[in-house]
């Protein structure tokens, strides 16, 4: 098997969050379905669970955790894709800017919850 072979495997073999953080999906997935449309998910459920199930303070400190989790995998895919992305630089760009965004809105929000 030559070398090429093998590192096709290994990719076609790691599991979903290997390939998130990779930028296997590319760009558009990576950032729009696994970034926007999963942290918008998030936010609903959060609130909805909260309302419905008056989540304890630390039950929403795991749960915010996990997804910090889950932002920084699919940030570094989201990075690692937009340094591949073969169509118009400023998309690569744009994604860049937002992941900064997110990762200094995390920063925040978990000053906010560890001051609480």
């Amino acid at each position: 098997m030559s070398e090429i072979e093998a590192k096709s495997n290994a990719i076609s073999e790691n599991g979903f969050f290997i390939k998130l953080a990779n930028g296997d999906y590319g760009l558009p997935i990576t950032y729009w379905v696994f970034g926007v449309l999963v942290q918008i998910a998030f936010v609903i459920f959060m609130g909805l669970a909260n309302v419905f199930l008056q989540l304890k303070v630390s039950t929403m400190t795991l749960v915010y955790l996990l997804n910090t989790i889950y932002f920084i995998l699919q940030a570094l895919g989201t990075w690692r894709a937009a340094n591949i992305y073969s169509g118009n630089k400023i998309w690569a760009i744009l994604a860049k800017m937002a992941v900064v965004i997110g990762a200094t809105s995390h920063m925040n929000n978990w000053e906010w919850i560890l001051r609480s």
